[in-house]
């Protein structure tokens, strides 16, 4: 149905009971795809190899540099925001990235935090869209 937007995940059992399912506002729904497409990595979805993102590839990659990392988390996002999410219009892309350090059975660990924050604005309505989210990789364990 055109102008609506589902929340995910999709609840199947109520399609088969033919249920409504639960929809969500435009922004929601973009906030949804980007989160997706940032955890998705290319050849994901088998009806679309080039959706997703690069990051997952460099996720075990501890020797690149940070400003690196940046840079090339923000290219794909960009990339893919503008193949997969036409509704919105990026103007910027921010990274950063920090260390969290946290002990699992005596066993000290650190992961590497990307936050991204999305500037953008909704093509049909002319608004301002801002995305900020996060997410962990690069499985780090030292003792």
């Amino acid at each position: 149905m055109k102008g609506a937007f589902y929340k995910l995940p999709i609840n199947f059992n109520e399609i088969l009971q033919k249920k409504e399912l639960e929809k969500t506002s435009l922004e929601h729904s973009i906030a949804q795809q980007i989160i997706l497409l940032a955890t998705t990595t290319f050849g994901e979805c088998k009806f679309d190899e080039n959706f997703g993102s690069k990051i997952w590839e460099i996720d075990f990659d501890l020797l690149m540099n940070e400003n690196t990392l940046k840079e090339i988390i923000s290219k794909t996002m960009k990339q893919s925001l503008l193949l997969h999410e036409n509704r919105i219009k990026v103007n910027e892309i921010k990274v950063e990235l920090s260390e969290i350090k946290f002990s699992i059975q005596n066993v000290k660990r650190a992961k590497k935090r990307v936050d991204i924050r999305i500037e953008a604005t909704v093509k049909s309505t002319n608004r301002p869209f801002d995305f900020s989210g996060y997410f962990f990789v690069g499985p780090l364990s030292y003792r």
